[in-house]
């Protein structure tokens, strides 16, 4: 294509600081789209479905169960609907969420407390400059940076079509989620089990809002308030 040949044409620092403009989920899209792999794929192909993988979702989990371990990075829906109108108008479409202020914590105490790969360094950076995650939520967490790392991204920018609306047939809730993956299953038509992986070291197992301040929790709430509303966690 014309436009990945001029893309490339560009040096890398020019390229990497229009990226950079961009929102964390919006610079996928274009990475992605640039790619000379532009495909929609096979795993989802053989289950005529399409699973939009929001981080800190169980999302691991469910590709190894319904996927053989493979992993569709983290591609919103508009960019499926957009790529692929036939195939996405076909499949059965769905996601797992989570509670905001949990998915915040998860995110948080996964970077923190877990040996992680190159890509994950700056994520890891970041959040290591911070006390502890009362003061992360306080002098980090706002709707103006949320958007520049992807652990942090609102599930809502994951979920939405190119209208803004939340196009999925099915939404499974992690505070739910073996009963929810039951469900997805007989849709499916599959039998699987869920497997637990790329879990959480060093997480306290009490839930978050027991051991944050209500500060965070009110901040958590200003920060992903489409979220709460989208999600249903009101």
């Amino acid at each position: 294509m014309l436009q990945r040949f001029v893309w490339k044409l560009l040096p890398k620092t020019q390229r990497n600081f229009l990226l950079g403009r961009l929102s964390v989920v919006d610079r996928q899209v274009v990475n992605k789209s640039m790619s000379a792999n532009v495909r929609f794929p096979d795993a989802f192909s053989r289950h005529s479905c399409l699973f939009i993988h929001v981080p800190k979702c169980a999302g691991s989990s469910i590709c190894s169960a319904l996927f053989d371990g493979w992993m569709p990075g983290h591609l919103p829906l508009y960019w499926y609907e957009q790529q692929f109108p036939q195939a996405f108008s076909s499949s059965f479409k769905f996601a797992f969420v989570r509670d905001p202020l949990e998915r915040a914590y998860s995110a948080y105490a996964f970077l923190r407390g877990n040996r992680l790969g190159r890509r994950d360094q700056a994520a890891q950076a970041l959040v290591g400059h911070y006390r502890d995650f009362d003061d992360f939520i306080g002098r980090w967490l706002h709707p103006e940076t949320i958007h520049k790392q992807m652990h942090f991204a609102a599930q809502s920018d994951f979920l939405t079509d190119s209208l803004g609306r939340l196009a999925l047939d099915f939404v499974g809730y992690q505070e739910h989620l073996q009963r929810d993956f039951q469900l997805l299953c007989e849709q499916l038509q599959v039998q699987t089990r869920l497997p637990h992986v790329n879990s959480t070291q060093q997480r306290h197992s009490t839930p978050v809002r027991d051991i944050c301040s209500v500060r965070t929790r009110r901040l958590v709430r200003r920060v992903y308030q489409r979220d709460y509303e989208m999600l249903g966690y009101e």
